[in-house]
């Protein structure tokens, strides 16, 4: 395990295209049926909780898994003192590790309250929440001025705003130069292209809303093209696994696109 820039290296690999993961996936099989022996070995009463490291706070920690059988992504917790769960941990290490988070940027979060809403407001401007679209009629818009934050950050909340790629566009124009979108989602990895669900939303005068109560979009590796659409300069899928930082599950995977 390395460090970079204060921090742990995030750990795993990182893909351009469903291409790319699907070779990996061909190369590095035996690496993933190892990380698939692990987790069965570690639902054993005596493997779990595990020791190991917290990626974020730099510290020793003690990692306890809830569920039978085990719910490794979010039921995975450290035992410091914000107890986050394995995908709030990876998405707050991935943010200080590689998406260049620092004491002065500026963050917008949108959607639902993410587990490290409270961290990201430790030395730092206080982030700004945009919980909702503003519906137009011939589209959406986020109620925020151009290139005004460095970072935005979206948990679990893409595959619920019908007009996806109106979104990601909005996204790109509040993102100053080099800014940065992170973001988590139910992601699709057996899937090359999104499939959408916008004749099963109701409309207002004939017009989306801004966003749907769940989920429209079963989100693919397409995901990757329409951000490049949208303007982003490069989009990336962050495949993951480490036992050392409690990142246990199959196909683990948070997205950054630079603006």
């Amino acid at each position: 395990m390395t460090r970079s820039g204060g921090s742990l290296r995030f750990p795993g690999e990182r893909f351009v295209s469903q291409a790319a993961f699907d070779a990996f996936r061909q190369v590095d099989q035996d690496l993933l049926d190892s990380r698939y022996a692990y987790e069965q070995d570690a639902t054993q009463p005596e493997l779990s909780p595990h020791l190991g490291t917290c990626g974020p706070c730099l510290a020793p920690t003690r990692f306890e898994t809830a569920g039978h059988p085990p719910a490794w992504r979010d039921g995975q917790v450290c035992a410091c003192p914000d107890r986050l769960g394995h995908r709030a941990r990876a998405l707050l290490h991935l943010l200080e590790s590689e998406a260049g988070l620092d004491a002065w940027s500026r963050i917008m979060l949108l959607g639902a309250h993410c587990p490290i809403d409270a961290r990201l407001a430790i030395g730092r401007p206080a982030p700004e929440r945009h919980a909702r679209l503003s519906a137009l009629p011939h589209g959406l818009a986020l109620e925020a001025r151009d290139r005004g934050f460095t970072h935005v950050l979206a948990w679990d909340y893409l595959q619920r705003v019908p007009l996806l790629d109106l979104l990601l566009r909005e996204v790109r124009r509040v993102l100053a130069p080099g800014g940065v979108f992170v973001f988590t989602l139910p992601f699709h990895y057996r899937a090359g292209v999104t499939v959408s669900r916008l004749d099963q939303i109701p409309r207002r005068s004939g017009i989306l809303p801004a966003e749907f109560g769940g989920d429209v979009h079963d989100i693919g590796w397409d995901i990757l093209d329409r951000l490049h659409q949208a303007g982003f300069a490069r989009a990336r899928a962050h495949h993951y696994w480490s036992r050392e930082l409690g990142y246990l599950g199959a196909f683990n995977f948070l997205f950054t696109a630079e603006a």
